[in-house]
């Protein structure tokens, strides 16, 4: 018996949207190709991860008739979305990473994420909630059609500032009182750091939206960069 969390299922409403508009949602080979392609305008490497395969997905879990890839985003990234620059006519596809309810955790590959927030290179996360959605109890094996959770919001925002203002030792844990720090976990003996962001002590002007707003996934982001 497994749970998709009432946050992994907004989660999955909003991959599903941003499928339907045109963009990737994580877990596939064409992913992997398009934040690559994104990364390189930085010159930051981005290993290659593809979670399609059959034996990563023990759980039958679809919505709307599409197959449920849950939890596999890669690295720091879960979607690319087509998002319009403002003012003009050029679509971009950019990656984007999607957190459902409380989710804070941003990624355990530190070696990735400094030498990208030093390039300068966006780092979008859209914080979802919706008006509802609940946990799914499910067993492995058994076909199970998940309910979309309805009312989505989106508050969205550039985490590449936030970490580094607030981020000053990549080595090694940092203030937890800080809205973005890094902290020590382990895991089967191993100890290792990960970038967490405490969602409510973002100050204001981090924020692309003010307050959660409708969720759209072809909503423009800003640029140039």
């Amino acid at each position: 018996m497994g749970t998709m969390k009432r946050g992994k299922v907004i989660e999955a409403t909003a991959s599903m949207a941003i499928r339907a508009a045109g963009g990737e949602p994580g877990g596939s080979g064409r992913f992997t190709r398009l934040v690559n392609q994104f990364t390189r305008l930085w010159g930051i490497g981005y290993p290659h991860i593809d979670e399609e395969r059959a034996e990563k997905r023990r759980s039958l879990l679809f919505m709307g008739g599409e197959r449920l890839n849950n939890g596999r985003g890669a690295v720091a990234f879960d979607a690319t979305v087509l998002a319009p620059v403002p003012g003009g006519d050029r679509v971009i596809e950019t990656p984007v990473s999607l957190k459902g309810g409380d989710s804070r955790d941003i990624t355990t590959k530190i070696t990735f994420l400094r030498p990208a927030v030093e390039a300068g290179m966006p780092l979008w996360v859209y914080l979802l909630d919706a008006r509802e959605a609940q946990n799914v109890e499910y067993e492995d094996g058994v076909l199970l059609d998940v309910a979309p959770a309805r009312g989505l919001t989106m508050r969205r925002i550039n985490i590449a500032p936030l970490l580094r203002d607030y981020v000053h030792d990549w080595t090694d844990a940092g203030d937890s009182a800080h809205p973005a720090h890094l902290r020590w976990m382990t895991s089967n003996g191993s100890r290792y750091l990960r970038a967490r962001v405490t969602w409510n002590r973002v100050p204001e002007r981090y924020w692309l939206d003010r307050e959660p707003v409708p969720f759209s996934p072809t909503a423009p982001l800003p640029y140039p960069w």
